[in-house]
C-alpha cells in the first residue's frame, strides 16, 4: 500500500561528502527513494534521541 502524498512545507540544503553521495548513487541504482530514505533516517534519529534533546531544552540553571 503506497503511503498518502504529504504536502512538505519547510526545505534544508544539507551537504555530503563524496563517499556519501556515491552512496546515495548506489541506493538509487538498486531502485531505493533517496529523499525517502534520508527523510526515514532523521524521523529515526529524532525518536531515537529525543528524550535527550527534551531533556537538554528544559534544564533550568540553579546555581546552589
Amino acid at each position: 500500500m503506497k503511503p498518502p502524498e504529504l504536502q512538505f512545507s519547510y526545505k534544508k540544503v544539507i551537504s555530503f561528502t563524496e563517499k556519501q553521495h556515491q552512496s546515495l548513487i548506489t541506493l538509487d541504482n538498486y531502485g531505493v527513494n533517496v529523499n525517502q530514505f534520508i527523510r526515514q533516517a532523521v524521523k529515526e534519529k529524532l525518536q531515537r534521541d529525543w528524550k535527550t534533546i527534551k531533556e537538554s531544552k528544559n534544564k533550568e540553571y540553579c546555581p546552589f
